[in-house]
């Protein structure tokens, strides 16, 4: 399935044609937090309820052994997170296979529910890398040359908010989350 990493900086976008394993910088020791409202795995279950001292700890060290990539099934959530970043103007497109994505699947709880998917970075190489796409925002140009080009992949469509909100329900994977997620579905 073809899906969407939006907010690289041409540093990043260099790492990722070089075969760096490392893209992101460490999150410093003292700024990490665990926060309790979004359950999908980003560490290990043994650290879950775990002192702040010991997340921390992960975030500075393990966790860039296994750094995780965001990917959106579609063009316009990448697009609208560029839009939002400063210097952060490129968008990666991959082609994953969906058996590994469904093993990394969750739900991003925005203005709507998307389906969205958090990769451990082993699992994307330039194999998988279709192209980068840059995106300058309110060049309107450029985005109707990516619509034109990824049409099929645009928009969210009401079909995939149900299927998040039922995803949601079934497995209570979220990120980017609302306390009471349950009560606004």
């Amino acid at each position: 399935m073809i899906v969407f990493h939006g907010g690289l900086t041409i540093t990043q976008v260099k790492k990722f044609e070089n075969g760096e394993f490392v893209i992101y910088d460490k999150i410093p020791y003292a700024k990490a937090y665990a926060s309790s409202e979004n359950t999908f795995d980003y560490v290990p279950k043994e650290l879950y309820r775990a002192p702040i001292e010991e997340f921390k700890k992960y975030i500075s060290e393990d966790i860039y052994i296994n750094q995780y990539i965001f990917f959106a099934r579609y063009l316009k959530t990448a697009m609208e997170f560029c839009n939002n970043t400063e210097k952060k103007n490129y968008i990666m497109v991959c082609d994953i296979e969906d058996t590994i994505l469904n093993q990394y699947i969750g739900v991003g709880n925005y203005d709507d529910y998307r389906i969205e998917y958090r990769l451990p970075r082993r699992f994307i190489d330039l194999d998988k890398i279709i192209e980068f796409l840059y995106f300058e925002p309110y060049d309107q140009e450029q985005i109707e040359n990516f619509k034109e080009k990824y049409k099929d992949f645009m928009a969210i469509s009401p079909k995939e908010e149900e299927e998040a909100k039922k995803l949601m329900l079934h497995k209570n994977l979220i990120f980017n989350g609302k306390r009471n997620w349950k009560e606004s579905i």
